[in-house]
């Protein structure tokens, strides 16, 4: 099966605004979109699963934001359990000064 960007690659590596539109239009279906998406994480030119450069280093800086909250909220929830430090950095494979220092930081914007 072939695909938009194998058809013609030239258009994902365009700079005219009306080709990355284009290109992008391209990916919104296409099947193997999410593992080009991945597989262009890094790369510093092209549209890759439909984004382009700045695009995918705003959704990677999302990602961080939200897993970042993520662990928060399970540190938050572990605290309030009363689970050891220790065991709280067991279970996130976190080292335990980072885990604590986080706690701390997380108690003061709290207080």
């Amino acid at each position: 099966m072939s695909h938009s960007c194998e058809a013609d690659p030239d258009l994902f590596f365009s700079e005219r605004a009306e080709d990355i539109a284009q290109a992008k239009d391209a990916c919104g279906f296409c099947p193997v979109r999410t593992e080009c998406a991945e597989m262009g994480k890094d790369e510093e030119f092209g549209v890759w699963g439909g984004m382009t450069p700045e695009e995918r280093r705003s959704a990677q800086r999302f990602l961080l934001v939200l897993l970042e909250e993520q662990n928060n909220a399970r540190i938050r929830r572990m605290h309030a359990e009363g689970t050891s430090i220790s065991a709280m950095a067991r279970e996130l494979s976190m080292p335990r000064k980072t885990l604590a220092d986080r706690l701390r930081r997380m108690a003061g914007l709290a207080a």
